[in-house]
């Protein structure tokens, strides 16, 4: 169980670092709309996966919606660290952005696990 969520927490501390950075070099010629939405979709993806502890059903509903919750609620802090960092600044926007990447994601997820789950429901063929 624990091991799930390694991939979460390395993701955490790799956009912890790069929100850290005051200058971003090339990725920062990467229009926000475009790399919040990757960034976040990213991270719900395996928010969902952790979070996801019977991999022979679907994911729920109400786990998409707590993978998204959970990874916008990051965006949220993100954006306030970047707030203390010289040269960046903290926007909004940002969020909502972070917010889109991660419910698509989740629903995504969530679609995938219907689909594999309905997958080993089936038989195989004679």
């Amino acid at each position: 169980m624990v091991g799930r969520w390694v991939p979460v927490v390395l993701w955490m501390a790799i956009v912890f670092f790069f929100s850290s950075l005051s200058h971003l070099g090339v990725a920062g010629r990467v229009p926000d709309w475009i790399s919040h939405p990757i960034e976040y979709g990213a991270g719900a993806a395996l928010v969902c996966r952790a979070l996801d502890a019977d991999r022979g059903r679907a994911l729920t509903v109400s786990t998409a919606l707590t993978a998204t919750l959970l990874t916008t609620a990051y965006g949220v802090t993100d954006e306030y660290h970047q707030s203390f960092v010289p040269g960046r600044t903290s926007d909004p926007m940002d969020v909502a952005r972070d917010l889109a990447g991660a419910a698509a994601a989740s629903f995504l997820y969530r679609r995938w696990s219907m689909d594999a789950a309905a997958a080993r429901r089936r038989p195989s063929p004679p």
